[in-house]
């Protein structure tokens, strides 16, 4: 004769075990989910300028997940050294809302960022930004990142609608790229597939129609 008896308390006892494992892997998981959202508290979407006379006007957008988020509008002649020209802070709702700031800024080129972060002081910055107190000129602002794997993005500010050259040049003097862009007047992203590119070290640089020339170093992997 066969045997089906079950042994209760070893099934209750599995069933506990099942649901302990499922409760951690849900606390695992969503503690992973918490150290995501923290590492990034406030994100910058888009930082922008434009220029009226002598008054230039900041735009921006973020994706904030803190309660409360602080912001300062910093402002530098050399892109080099800033200081900070207004301080204020936003609630969660206010974020989903684009930014706007009036700086009534020197004559001649003048660089903007953004720096974001908590009420504790934990800060990240923008990318940089240049308007110009005059009708030419044009800046390389950023290239991200400048220890390329694949591909980058850089960052032109001009203060007029012009025609650019990118060129990438080996440190054995040797043209690896020459592309032709458009620029618009204010901020301009142009995007590079760099992953043709041997390993070493390379120099990007940039000239307009007025033959004012830009260079920036970096290295691919």
């Amino acid at each position: 004769m066969i045997n089906f008896s079950v042994d209760l308390k070893s099934t209750t006892d599995n069933k506990k075990k099942l649901f302990l494992l499922l409760f951690l892997l849900y606390a695992v998981f969503a503690k992973s989910q918490a150290i995501t959202e923290d590492s990034t508290p406030v994100r910058v979407n888009s930082f922008d300028a434009s220029q009226s006379a002598n008054i230039t006007n900041l735009h921006w957008s973020v994706v904030c997940y803190l309660q409360y988020a602080k912001f300062l509008v910093e402002r530098s002649t050399d892109g080099i050294t800033y200081s900070t020209i207004n301080t204020f802070q936003a609630d969660r709702l206010r974020c989903k809302q684009p930014f706007n700031y009036e700086d009534r800024a020197a004559n001649g080129k003048v660089f903007y960022r953004l720096k974001v972060g908590d009420l504790d002081g934990n800060f990240s910055a923008s990318k940089a930004i240049a308007v110009f107190g005059k009708s030419k000129g044009f800046e390389i602002t950023s290239m991200n990142p400048t220890i390329v794997t694949s591909g980058a993005q850089i960052n032109i500010s001009s203060a007029s609608v012009d025609k650019a050259r990118i060129f990438i040049t080996s440190t054995h003097g040797i043209v690896v790229l020459n592309k032709a862009v458009s620029l618009a007047k204010g901020s301009n992203n142009v995007s590079l597939d760099l992953s043709s590119l041997s390993k070493g070290t390379f120099l990007l640089s940039s000239y307009n129609r007025e033959g004012a020339l830009k260079t920036i170093r970096f290295f691919k992997l």
